[in-house]
């Protein structure tokens, strides 16, 4: 029988009442990537200002006496007076009492608090009422880690967000593709928007190429040779 202090239903209790989005190892499993996670991370919904939303997790500990909310870092324990503070500062307390640490964002790497709603739009529910953030999003919060795990999650995400793309992009409307371009490009993907039927697309495709390839991009050059693009 599952805990009453395990991080899967103390998630499962915040999703009944709060929006939730999964994000860290479990999502990137959830995705398909079979690896190891130590701990689970979860966005809980920012809308509220930091005394409200510290007034939600302070509610949770409350309810369940083991847990306790500690700074990132300092891993020291965050009395309920600073909770609000160090959320503001931090944009992330970790959860200790569980069967494994929760990790709860207001503000997630490389995303902001405000980018909240559109990413619960594109999300996908989940059976435990939170959502998995879409494949691209997840890339986002993986950028500029330095850390070994989340260069080998971007392999996988990149790879399973291009795969998306060349089966999907061919047929989206004009106004699709280019927010689709806007939002995730390797070459391969700019050179199936070159067979786009829209000019739009094919032009901001020859576009993202160009630029690619002044970067030093040996792919982008590669294609705009053969595909004789200007």
């Amino acid at each position: 029988m599952e805990d009453s202090t395990s991080t899967a239903l103390i998630t499962h209790a915040l999703a009944e009442k709060h929006r939730v989005l999964m994000l860290g190892g479990l999502a990137v499993i959830s995705h398909g990537h079979p690896r190891p996670t130590f701990d689970a991370d979860i966005w809980l919904d920012p809308g509220l200002d930091p005394c409200a939303w510290a007034s939600v997790v302070l509610a949770l500990c409350r309810i369940h006496p083991a847990l306790q909310a500690v700074a990132i870092g300092s891993w020291s324990q965050i009395s309920a007076e600073n909770l609000s503070n160090v959320i503001a500062e931090d944009g992330v307390i970790r959860i200790m009492g569980a069967d494994q640490p929760l990790d709860i964002f207001r503000r997630p790497n490389e995303l902001n608090i405000d980018e909240f709603d559109d990413v619960w739009q594109r999300a996908m529910p989940l059976a435990d009422g939170t959502r998995l953030p879409d494949v691209i999003d997840i890339l986002v919060t993986k950028q500029d880690t330095g850390r070994d795990k989340d260069l080998q999650d971007i392999a996988f995400l990149e790879a399973k967000a291009e795969r998306e793309y060349l089966r999907t992009l061919p047929d989206a409307d004009a106004a699709q593709a280019v927010w689709m371009l806007e939002r995730f490009l390797t070459p391969r993907v700019a050179e199936t928007a070159l067979d786009h039927p829209a000019e739009a697309v094919r032009s901001l495709a020859a576009r993202y190429l160009n630029e690619m390839a002044d970067e030093g991009n040996p792919f982008a050059r590669d294609i705009l040779i053969k595909r004789n693009v200007a």
